[in-house]
């Protein structure tokens, strides 16, 4: 074409452009936002069963296990033998007192996750936040451990009655027996010394910083009183 000459395009080329731009996605329906008002009261009331529970939680059981377990860690050491422990019932107190601390750490657990920002969600960042995080591991800490302790009660068992199977020659089995009920007393004291450990820590850890949480319904009076 010569220069100056006006720019004509063909029904051809303009219906191929046209083609070429991108389209936006259409949708054949709309997002109808659901109704969760029955899920939210019942939360609201499952909520506040957990934080009337908690305090008697706070105010008695957990000074109920922490002394509990300073009592069983002043028995452990009393005891030569693992077979001793066994014997005297020691290890069945153990094994009772574990299963019970690890049901009041996973109440508390849901009690903390009550509180707002609700952990590892991306929401407020504060001092409520940080301390939530940090109580809760210590919770955390304190139930795992339980769980991990009873684990390790049957492993050893275990281990006990199949080496004693499978060992034929007396001499062995003695030899082993030792050293195994050895480990397995020795884990007795790591359990209890750990658990007193634990639930101290968790006491501690909730009486300096139980001010610091914020509740929902304290969050959003907070802001409007700001706006």
């Amino acid at each position: 074409r010569e220069s100056g000459a006006p720019t004509t395009t063909t029904p051809l080329f303009r219906a191929q452009m046209s083609e070429s731009r991108p389209r936006k996605r259409g949708r054949e329906g709309k997002d109808v936002p659901f109704d969760i008002e029955s899920l939210n009261k019942f939360l609201g009331s499952e909520e506040e069963l957990l934080r009337n529970k908690a305090k008697e939680i706070l105010d008695g059981d957990l000074i109920a296990h922490a002394t509990a377990a300073a009592a069983l860690d002043a028995r452990v050491s009393a005891f030569a033998s693992y077979q001793e422990a066994l014997d005297d019932g020691f290890v069945a107190d153990l094994q009772k007192q574990l299963m019970a601390v690890f049901r009041m750490g996973v109440k508390l657990e849901s009690w903390l996750n009550t509180y707002t920002p609700p952990l590892a969600s991306g929401g407020n960042v504060g001092v409520s936040g940080e301390v939530q995080d940090g109580v809760y591991a210590h919770i955390h800490g304190l139930s795992a451990g339980c769980s991990e302790a009873l684990h390790r009660m049957l492993g050893y068992e275990k281990e006990y009655a199949v080496q004693r199977t499978k060992c034929t020659d007396e001499r062995t089995w003695q030899r082993f027996r030792g050293t195994l009920e050895a480990n397995m007393l020795h884990d007795l004291g790591k359990t209890t010394l750990q658990m007193h450990a634990d639930l101290l820590n968790v006491a501690n850890s909730i009486s300096n910083n139980l001010s610091h949480l914020r509740t929902a319904a304290s969050e959003e009076s907070k802001l409007a009183a700001m706006y």
